[in-house]
């Protein structure tokens, strides 16, 4: 699935924008606002992680995710490791 795919899902599962509310107005959502906040939030964060491994996989780069708790982590783009060099495709995929 590509980045602009994912959008679109997001944008059917959540078509209000949920996301776009304060944290205030979004703790107080009943269980069917609430799976359409999460899921809306789900797809874009994978349509975010997508691009980000397409645009490291054409720098034919590394990336590296460094978790900072349950829900946050760090990344950086780094130099391919030998051991994982050897594993890319010929072909630049």
């Amino acid at each position: 699935m590509t980045p602009q795919y994912l959008i679109e899902l997001a944008g059917l599962a959540d078509p209000d924008e949920l996301w776009r509310l304060g944290w205030e107005a979004q703790r107080d959502f009943p269980a069917d606002k609430r799976r359409q906040l999460d899921t809306g939030v789900a797809l874009r964060r994978a349509a975010s992680h997508q691009q980000r491994l397409l645009e490291v996989l054409a720098e034919r780069k590394s990336l590296l995710l460094t978790p900072l708790s349950t829900c946050g982590l760090a990344s950086a783009t780094v130099a391919t490791p030998a051991q994982h060099a050897r594993l890319r495709r010929t072909d630049g995929l």
